[in-house]
C-alpha cells in the first residue's frame, strides 16, 4: 500500500467539507447593522465568566452538520429536526467544555503530543481511536482490515490542506483529543469513589435480607373530615418554606383549535366529480379540431395511468374472498363491475373489479382525500378572524368557549420547548408566548398545517418562588397530612390496644401481611409501587408497633417481626466491584450537572432559536 493509494482511496469518501459554506448563514445578518451583533446580544452562553457567542457557536454547528451530511455530489441534505439534534449535540458538547476546563487545569489532565499521535496512528500502545481507522484502514477481498503503517498515516498527514479529506481529519482529531480529555477527567473522579467493604456488605444485605410483617393502612382522603388547615396556617406554611416552591419561568397559553375541514358542500362536490370518472366522456381536442372519446373508470384500458391521473392512491389490486366481497356488496352499490363513489375515513373511494372467480374477487381502488375547498378555507378564515376580532381579550374563558361551542386547552410551556402539547411542533407558539411584547389574554393567530389556532397567554410565571396561588392545593394536602399524622400519633400513643390486631379493630381497618420483603423492593405487599413504604417498614423497630407513616392519601402502620439471620459470604470482592460500577455509572450520568451546581449559567438560547 503506498501513499498514492491512500490518495486515491479519501478522495472516494462520501463526506467532504464545503469550506465556502462556513458563513453564508451569517453574511445578511453581519452586514444588515443589526444590534443582534452587538458584543452584549450576540452573547448565547455564559457559564461565571466565560462566554459563547451565537456567531461563533452557529459556525461550528455549519462546520459539523457539513462534515455530517455533506454528500459526494456537495449538496447537504437535512432535516429541520436533524438541525435541531446536532444543534443541541453541540450546545450539550459546549456546555461540556466550558465546565471542564477549570476542571482540567486544576487536576493538571491534558492530552499531550505523543498522547494525540498514538490515538491517531496506534504506534505507543495499538490503540488507535476507531474514528480514524476510516482514514487509515482499508479492507482485504477476505474481508480483513489492513492497517497502515505510522510512517505512511504521517505521510497522509504531512499532505495537509492538498489532502482531499485534511478538514475532515482535523474535525475528528479535534473530537476524539477532547473526548479524550473528558474520558481521563471522568476515571479520575471516578477513582476517588471506592467501596468499602461495609458498603459491599451493606449492598448484600439489601439484596437478599427479607422481612416478614403486618401493616394496616387508614384512609385519609377528602373523605375523612376534621383535619382542613386554616388559611393562617397556610399562609404561614408557605413562608416558612418557600425554598421547597421554586419556580422555572413558564407560561400557560390557552388556544382553541378551528379545523380546516371540508364542508357538507365540499364533499358533495368530490362525491360527484368522482361519479364523472366513472363513463367515458366526450372532449373537444383543439389541436384536431375534433370530438374524442376519453375512456372512463370502467373501460379504461390503462387503469393504473388513470389512477396515476385522477387519485391519491397508487395502482394496488386488493383480493377479497367471495365471503368478503358479499360484505362489500351488502353496504355498497356495486354494479357493471364498478364499486359505485363513497365517503369513508375522509376518502372519497370508488372500485374496479378487475377479476372475479367463485372464490375471490380482484378489486382496484381509486382513492380521493376530502379537502377543505378555497371557499371553505375562506369561510373559516372569515370566521377565525371575525372571532378574534371580537374577542381581542378573552377573560371569561368559559363563556366565550359557549358562545362558539369550541372547547379550549390550557397548557405549561417551558421558555426552550419545541412543541406544544396538543399540535405538535410549535416552536413559534413557543417564542410568541415568552415573547416581552406578547400581552396577557391577548388573542393571537398561528395558521398551522391543517388548523388555524387562536391563542392567548393565561398565565405568566417568572419570579424565583411558585405564587402561593399555585401551591395552595399542595400546601393544603401537606397540612392535611401533617394533622392527620400528628392525630393518629397521639390515638395511637394513647391506644390501650393490647395487640396490632386490637389497635386495627379499634380503627376499623383490616390487617394485612407482607412476607419475604427485600429493601431493595420497590413494591409493598398488595400497595403496588411504594418505595418510600419499604423504606418505612424496614427502619420500623422490630416487635413494636409503628409510628404511623403517611403515605398518598393513607397512613401506614406497622408490625415488623424479628430481622431474619443473613449468611454472608466470606469475603465481599465481587460486591465491592458490583457498588463501584453502579456508582461508576452514577458519575457518568450526574457528573455534568454537579458541575453545573455552583456556577451562575445565563443561558440565551430563546433569543436565537
Amino acid at each position: 500500500m503506498t501513499l498514492n493509494d491512500i490518495r486515491k482511496k479519501s478522495g472516494l469518501l462520501l463526506i467532504v467539507i464545503g469550506a465556502g459554506m462556513l458563513g453564508f448563514i451569517f453574511m445578511d445578518l453581519m452586514n444588515s447593522g443589526t444590534s443582534l451583533f452587538q458584543k452584549e446580544q450576540n452573547t448565547l452562553l455564559q457559564i461565571d465568566g466565560d462566554k459563547l457567542t451565537f456567531t461563533n457557536f452557529e459556525k461550528e454547528l455549519e462546520e459539523n452538520i457539513n462534515i455530517k451530511f455533506l454528500s459526494n455530489l456537495g449538496t447537504v441534505n437535512i432535516t429541520e429536526s436533524q438541525r435541531n439534534t446536532e444543534r443541541d449535540l453541540l450546545w450539550d458538547q459546549k456546555m461540556k467544555e466550558i465546565l471542564f476546563i477549570e476542571k482540567f487545569e486544576d487536576s493538571g489532565i491534558d492530552v499531550g503530543v505523543d498522547e494525540t499521535w498514538d490515538l491517531i496512528s496506534g504506534e505507543i500502545t495499538g490503540n488507535q481511536a476507531p474514528l480514524f481507522g476510516y482514514f487509515f484502514r482499508d479492507q482485504t477481498e477476505s474481508g480483513q482490515w489492513n492497517q497502515y503503517s505510522p510512517e505512511l498515516i504521517k505521510e497522509w498527514i504531512d499532505m495537509g490542506v492538498d489532502n482531499p479529506q485534511w478538514f475532515r481529519y482535523l474535525f475528528f482529531e479535534k473530537n476524539t483529543t477532547r473526548d479524550r480529555a473528558f474520558l481521563k477527567y471522568y476515571n479520575a473522579v471516578k477513582k476517588g469513589i471506592y467501596a468499602t467493604a461495609q458498603d459491599a456488605k451493606t449492598y448484600y444485605t439489601h439484596q437478599t435480607q427479607s422481612m416478614n410483617g403486618k401493616y394496616m393502612y387508614i384512609a385519609c382522603d377528602n373523605s375523612v373530615s376534621g383535619f382542613d388547615p386554616s388559611e393562617k396556617e397556610i399562609k404561614q406554611y408557605y413562608k416558612n418554606n418557600k425554598e421547597n416552591f421554586s419556580n422555572s419561568p413558564h407560561r400557560k397559553i390557552t388556544y382553541f383549535i378551528f379545523d380546516l375541514l371540508a364542508s357538507n358542500e365540499d364533499r358533495t362536490r368530490i362525491l360527484q366529480e368522482m361519479k364523472e370518472l366513472i363513463l367515458d366522456q366526450s372532449v373537444f381536442n383543439k389541436r384536431l379540431n375534433q370530438e374524442e372519446i376519453e375512456l372512463g373508470f370502467m373501460n379504461t384500458d390503462n387503469l393504473k395511468n388513470f389512477i396515476s391521473e385522477h387519485g391519491d392512491n397508487r395502482y394496488e389490486v386488493n383480493m377479497f374472498s367471495q365471503e368478503e366481497f358479499n360484505k362489500i356488496e351488502d353496504t355498497q352499490d356495486v354494479s357493471n363491475g364498478i364499486i359505485h363513489p363513497y365517503i369513508s375515513d375522509e376518502l372519497c373511494t370508488m372500485g374496479r373489479i378487475i377479476n372475479q372467480d367463485s372464490d375471490s374477487v380482484g378489486v382496484v381502488y381509486l382513492e380521493r382525500e376530502i379537502y377543505a375547498s378555497d371557499q371553505t378555507l375562506n369561510e373559516i378564515y372569515s370566521q377565525v378572524f371575525e372571532f378574534i376580532d371580537k374577542n381581542k381579550i378573552i377573560i371569561d374563558i368559559k363563556k366565550v368557549s359557549e358562545d362558539i361551542n369550541n372547547k379550549p386547552r390550557t397548557v405549561t410551556l417551558e421558555k426552550m420547548d419545541e412543541s406544544v402539547p396538543g399540535l405538535g411542533v410549535s416552536r413559534q407558539i413557543v417564542r410568541w408566548a415568552f415573547n416581552s411584547e406578547t400581552n396577557l389574554n391577548e388573542t393571537n393567530f398561528f395558521d398551522l398545517q391543517d388548523q388555524y389556532i387562536v391563542a392567548f397567554v393565561s398565565q405568566i410565571s417568572e419570579e424565583e418562588t411558585k405564587p402561593i396561588s399555585e401551591v395552595y392545593d399542595e400546601i393544603v394536602m401537606d397540612l392535611r397530612k401533617h394533622n392527620i399524622s400528628k392525630k393518629f400519633s397521639n390515638d395511637i400513643s394513647q391506644s390501650e390496644s393490647a395487640s396490632f390486631n386490637d389497635l386495627a379493630k379499634e380503627f376499623g381497618v383490616t390487617v394485612k401481611n407482607v412476607s419475604q420483603l427485600r429493601m431493595n423492593s420497590d413494591i409493598f405487599g398488595n400497595e403496588g409501587y411504594n418505595p418510600a413504604v419499604v423504606g418505612a417498614f424496614f427502619a420500623a423497630q422490630s416487635e413494636k408497633i409503628s409510628s404511623p407513616f403517611i403515605g398518598e392519601n393513607v397512613v401506614f402502620v406497622f408490625y415488623k417481626e424479628t430481622n431474619g439471620g443473613i449468611n454472608y459470604p466470606s469475603e465481599f470482592s465481587r460486591y465491592q466491584a458490583l457498588v463501584e460500577r453502579t456508582n461508576h455509572a452514577t458519575i457518568d450520568l450526574s457528573l455534568v450537572e454537579l458541575l453545573k451546581e455552583d456556577k451562575n449559567i445565563i443561558d440565551n438560547r430563546f433569543n436565537f432559536y
